[in-house]
């Protein structure tokens, strides 16, 4: 790629300034401002037209601890470093821990032989001695390593598997490093620095890294290595204490020790994972904080890319709400950085309905191409023939990870950021796996079916919803959702069950939406985490006792597993996915006569609601859902149409299968179908749901309105109209008591 970008914040308000990142080849660019949503014409007032210096900005990942203890930290006197850990990935030589001052340093580490090592480095970084002990690692092993250092320069390195009766005599080497053992201002764990970048990244888990000052006898190592507190044991200096509680912003460490100097997280190590004393049953870190007290590191996190910013902007008061891009040209190169534009927290008149892009899911799917290296496809040759980009083949190349990718070392990746290039967020992207848009892209098309019929309407966006809540959707009388909002918080679920207990109506014009539990930090709208627990329709899964979001806490997974399935919400929920084609639907009997007459005002309620689409050719496809009153469909709910017939290409949701029968494909199975559902709320408003990710590409083909568009177009006139909807005539009749 010669030439990208991505701004921070990629959700602004009026008055606030977007710093935007560049990185070029080339000696220059241009850059303007776009209204993606009104057909790419040029924002009024125009804030950041003109030309920029262009210079070349790393992707650089790797993720580490650093801590800066300067003269506190132990050096050529006598000095102790001990921690546990536990490698993932054996590949080369990898840093555990690491100190670094102005006469040198050393380096604990995995070494090429396999076993653990220790490294005296010189001012310039060189090794200058090493020293190896212990047996050969094995990933998924849990270790105690140790070190100790005279002011002599004799050099002790123990290493052993962690044990009920530990011994670390037995796995100790002895020998001198060639002169007094470096003073060290700067410490890290995880990888080594050089030149401020991440060196030699551990794969693995590290739990409670230490320093003492003084060294430490084999009687006091062995205590250590039995979980002895190391207070008790004198002489300690510094104990970073990994837990969950580093997962909000700043991602502090804390010192328990009494050097008292907390480290900093960088590029976000997974935490609240179990540590080496978890006990086997242990759900949570919230029942057993102690035995959670491990970070795990990957040579592939990558939370912030850290470029330095190339220009910014105030975004202008008199902007309305919409979705703009920062269009960057140099030479013959092109990159279009989206920015949505909310008025979330704006006073005054605002239209009555509002556009709820699901910029939560976004992220998770945030540089994503699982979907097309590892593809759910029914032959070699048409996973050979998706039509995979250059710009896909860069996020794969540079392991700019999704919530769908697992790290290098096979562990899923459950933190995302927007702080680093999304480049699969960008208009006109077409996702390889169903060779059209998806997520962003497939809602600009919502946007343009709106702007084509002259309704107005404002964007607001999930992290709006998560946190203010129903306030944040309280001026709309209409909110309608995007194609695919499927990462959900408890914040954005309470916001919208208040929004419809007040008598909001909404549109939900998407499908599999509302699915996993999602959560952010408080205090820092850059980042999601996702557990996948053990249980959904999931491409890698959380292992035991890391099924809880070390964000809040809360349990993972699927909400329909945390008594809250879409259904309840929107009446439809996932059931299906598939990646051939998509269908039209068919309206239900009786559907056309009754209280849903309104929504298929002007259509022959005989023929198929099809008309061509951009997601696999149709309205119902992709991933679907269905109405089920065991789920929590309302039992006044209109079934205004389906699709079915799918093909077996479709496969059923793995949450609804409790026994495998080879039954759960479309030609056979009663849940692979997409439901279309109305139903009435008890303070007057209503729910329209679709039940399919294809539809918002559907509304419009060849330049014409499809009857899926007007069917939408027709939902929304009632939805705006003021008259409240009744409830009442939704409910099943009740016979004498």
């Amino acid at each position: 790629m010669e030439l990208l970008g991505y701004a921070q914040p990629f959700v602004a308000h009026p008055g606030q300034t977007v710093a935007v990142k560049v990185s070029t080849t080339l000696a220059e660019f241009t850059a303007e401002v776009v209204r993606l949503d009104r057909a790419g014409q040029p924002a009024r007032p125009q804030p950041a037209s003109g030309r920029y210096p262009g210079r070349r900005q790393d992707l650089v990942s790797g993720s580490y601890l650093i801590a800066e203890p300067g003269a506190g930290a132990p050096g050529g006197g006598g000095g102790t470093i001990q921690l546990w850990f536990c490698p993932t990935l054996l590949s080369g030589p990898q840093c555990l821990m690491s100190g670094h001052g102005p006469d040198g340093g050393w380096e604990l580490m995995t070494g090429a032989d396999g076993r653990l090592a220790i490294v005296r480095r010189s001012a310039s970084g060189a090794a200058a001695a090493s020293l190896s002990a212990g047996p050969r690692l094995i990933a998924g092993q849990w270790y105690f390593a140790a070190v100790t250092w005279d002011d002599t320069g004799a050099v002790r390195l123990m290493a052993e598997p962690r044990r009920s009766r530990p011994s670390p005599a037995d796995g100790a080497t002895q020998d001198s490093l060639g002169g007094p053992f470096p003073g060290a201002r700067v410490i890290t764990a995880g990888a080594a620095l050089a030149g401020g970048r991440p060196q030699r990244c551990f794969n693995g888990k590290i739990d409670t890294p230490r320093l003492f000052a003084g060294v430490l006898t084999v009687a006091q190592l062995t205590a250590l290595a039995a979980d002895a507190p190391a207070a008790r044991i004198g002489s300690l200096r510094h104990e970073w204490l990994l837990g969950p509680e580093a997962a909000q912003p700043p991602h502090r460490v804390r010192d328990a020790g009494p050097g008292r100097c907390d480290a900093t997280l960088v590029n976000l190590p997974t935490l609240g994972v179990t540590g080496r004393n978890w006990t086997p049953g242990t759900e949570s870190f919230a029942a057993q904080p102690h035995e959670y007290r491990a970070a795990h590191f990957h040579e592939d996190d990558l939370s912030d890319a850290g470029w330095a910013t190339d220009l910014s902007f105030e975004v202008p008061a008199g902007w309305p709400s919409g979705v703009y891009g920062i269009r960057l040209r140099a030479g013959e190169h092109e990159d279009t950085v989206p920015l949505i534009v909310t008025t979330a927290r704006a006073r005054g008149r605002r239209p009555a309905a509002a556009v709820l892009l699901p910029t939560f899911s976004y992220l998770a799917y945030a540089n994503e191409h699982a979907s097309w290296e590892h593809p759910i496809k029914s032959s070699a040759a048409e996973a050979a023939a998706l039509p995979v980009t250059d710009r896909d083949r860069f996020m794969a190349r540079h392991r700019l990870l999704s919530l769908y990718e697992r790290h290098a070392d096979g562990s899923g990746t459950c933190l995302s950021s927007w702080r680093r290039p999304v480049l699969n967020m960008r208009p006109g992207y077409h996702l390889p796996l169903v060779r059209g848009p998806h997520q962003f892209s497939a809602d600009l098309e919502l946007l343009h079916w709106l702007e084509r019929r002259e309704v107005a309407v404002d964007v607001i966006t999930d992290d709006d919803l998560h946190r203010r809540g129903a306030a944040a959707l309280a001026p709309y009388r209409v909110i309608l959702t995007g194609s695919h909002p499927e990462y959900t918080s408890t914040q954005m679920l309470d916001g919208l069950e208040g929004y419809l207990d007040s008598g909001g109506r909404l549109m939900y014009l998407g499908g599999n939406g509302f699915y996993w539990v999602t959560t952010a930090p408080e205090d820092d709208p850059y980042v999601i985490e996702v557990r996948r627990g053990l249980a959904g329709t999931r491409v890698w899964e959380s292992p035991p006792g890391e099924c809880y979001q070390a964000m809040t806490g809360e349990r993972g997974g699927l909400w329909r597993l945390r008594g809250r399935p879409p259904q309840a919400l929107t009446g439809v929920g996932f059931t299906a996915q598939g990646f051939d084609v998509s269908l039209p639907y068919r309206v239900e009997a009786g559907a056309a006569d009754g209280r849903a007459a309104f929504i298929l005002a002007g259509l022959d309620a005989d023929a198929p609601l099809g008309g061509g689409g951009s997601v696999l050719g149709g309205p119902a496809g992709f991933e679907i859902d269905r109405a089920d009153a065991a789920l929590g469909t309302p039992p006044g709910a209109v079934l205004v149409a389906s699709a079915r017939g799918f093909s077996d290409g479709y496969q059923g949701a793995v949450e609804d299968i409790t026994t495998a029968d080879s039954r759960q494909g479309g030609t056979v199975s009663e849940l692979v179908r997409s439901d279309v559902v109305f139903f009435e709320t008890p303070a007057g408003g209503a729910v329209f749901a679709t039940g399919s990710i294809a539809w918002c590409g559907a509304l419009e083909a060849g330049g014409e309105e499809t009857p899926v568009g007007r069917i939408t177009g027709n939902v929304l006139s009632r939805f705006l109209d003021e008259t409240p909807f009744d409830h009442a005539a939704g409910q099943p009749a009740t016979g004498a008591g």
